[in-house]
């Protein structure tokens, strides 16, 4: 189930974390507001924010060169929370199965999802920690579409000054492990 906020009628997709921009947007409000709050420890509080756009902006360039050659790689995903990451590092989805946010369905579902993956020539299929994985090797035996694992949480990264940095380095990893697997590339 996709998580939307509406706001005077308007949905917004709430899983803005997942992009770049809108982390650094965040980083200089919240910025602003520990001046205003705390001024005495501005010089500590601008040294934050500036290794942080520094060691972010290093890193955005390394995960958009290393996503640049997969922009064309078709894939499907469970849980379509992915959106802003994917508009900031042009990779674009050829679907996701909103209708099986578990995956806990019947044969015909399943088998529903096998031709849609092979109908739109899926080269990965992406699911989340809390998902059973089992299925989707149910749903892609005997298929070169191979299976990913996207953690949108980045549940395994220890709390560190550098979490949110980690945690987009993984999750671009994450897509690249699967593209690479199935070019056949280690």
């Amino acid at each position: 189930m996709q998580k939307k906020k509406e706001i005077n009628n308007i949905l917004y997709d709430i899983h803005v974390w997942l992009s770049p921009k809108i982390a650094l947007e965040s980083a200089i409000a919240i910025h602003n507001m520990l001046i205003k709050i705390i001024p005495q420890k501005k010089i500590i509080i601008d040294n934050n924010l500036k290794n942080f756009k520094l060691s972010l902006l290093k890193l955005d360039e390394n995960i958009k060169a290393r996503l640049l050659s997969f922009k064309e790689k078709k894939y499907f995903i469970f849980h379509n929370a992915y959106k802003y990451f994917e508009k900031y590092y042009q990779l674009h989805p050829i679907g996701y199965f909103e209708k099986y946010p578990g995956i806990q369905t019947g044969a015909r579902s399943l088998y529903e999802i096998k031709e849609q993956l092979l109908k739109k020539k899926a080269t990965c299929i992406f699911t989340e920690p809390q998902f059973n994985t089992n299925i989707i090797d149910v749903i892609i035996r005997r298929t070169n579409i191979h299976k990913g694992l996207l953690d949108p949480l980045g549940i395994t990264i220890p709390l560190s000054k550098d979490s949110y940095l980690k945690f987009l380095l993984q999750l671009s990893n994450q897509y690249i492990r699967c593209f690479k697997k199935a070019q056949g590339i280690k």
